[in-house]
Parts: structure tokens; sequence; C-alpha cells
């Protein structure tokens, strides 16, 4: 006798996508950590990657959850899922433009300083000669 065609679960083709949404967003919350444990993220990036994983994994898996709200906004469930995670990662992208922008201001002061010392520094040389 042949189990073939037979299924013990029904799952539908949306939760086994959900499901598979959710083992990825694992997957890169883990590569998240062992990235930050290693020094080469900070830890406020840190959260905000692991916030998006977060809302990806759980995302997927609570569409019973987030149907209605997709319904009200005459969207696909997939689709509000995406766009907050879309959300979030723009938010991030901001808050690294702001402090790649406030980097910069401070290598540029600290250039400022470093040049109008090494002026001072290199008068005071010659006034010696």
């Amino acid at each position: 006798m042949s189990l073939a065609g037979y299924t013990i679960f029904h799952v539908s083709q949306q939760r086994v996508q959900a499901i598979e949404i959710a083992v990825v967003a694992c997957l890169f919350a883990v590569a998240v950590v062992v990235l930050s444990k290693r020094g080469r993220i900070s830890f406020r990036y840190t959260i905000g990657w692991l916030a998006l994983c977060a809302l990806s994994a759980f995302g997927g898996l609570l569409l019973p959850v987030i149907e209605p709200l997709s319904r009200k906004f005459q969207l696909d469930a997939f689709a509000l899922v995406g766009a907050l995670s879309i959300t979030v990662l723009l938010s991030l992208c901001i808050q690294l433009s702001i402090s790649i922008s406030g980097l910069q201001s401070q290598l540029r002061k600290l250039n400022e300083s470093f040049a109008i010392q090494q002026k001072e520094l290199d008068d005071l040389r010659d006034s010696k000669q």
C-alpha cells in the first residue's frame, strides 16, 4: 500500500511560504548575531537588523492576525509584511546616513584642527631659526 498522494497534515501553500520566510529570517538573525559578536556591527545596528528579522519571522507566522489588517488596507498579507519590513529597513538606512554624516563632520573638524596645529608648529619652528 502506497502513501503517495496522502498527507498527514493539510498545510496551505501560504503557510509553507510563511514558514520558509521565518526560517530565512532566523538564519539571517544568526548571521547578524555572529557579525555582532565579531565586532563587525555596532550594537545599535545589531538591534535594528534583529528587529527586521523578528518582523519578518513573526509577520510570516502571524498571517491569520495580519490578514484582517491587510484586507482593511486592500493588500495581500505578504505585501503588508513586506511593506513593514521595508519601512524598518529604510529607517536603518536613514540612521546609517545620519551616523555617517556625523562621522564626516567630526573628521572634517579634526582635520581642520590638525591643520591649524600643524601650521602653528611650523610657524614656531620657522621663528626659532
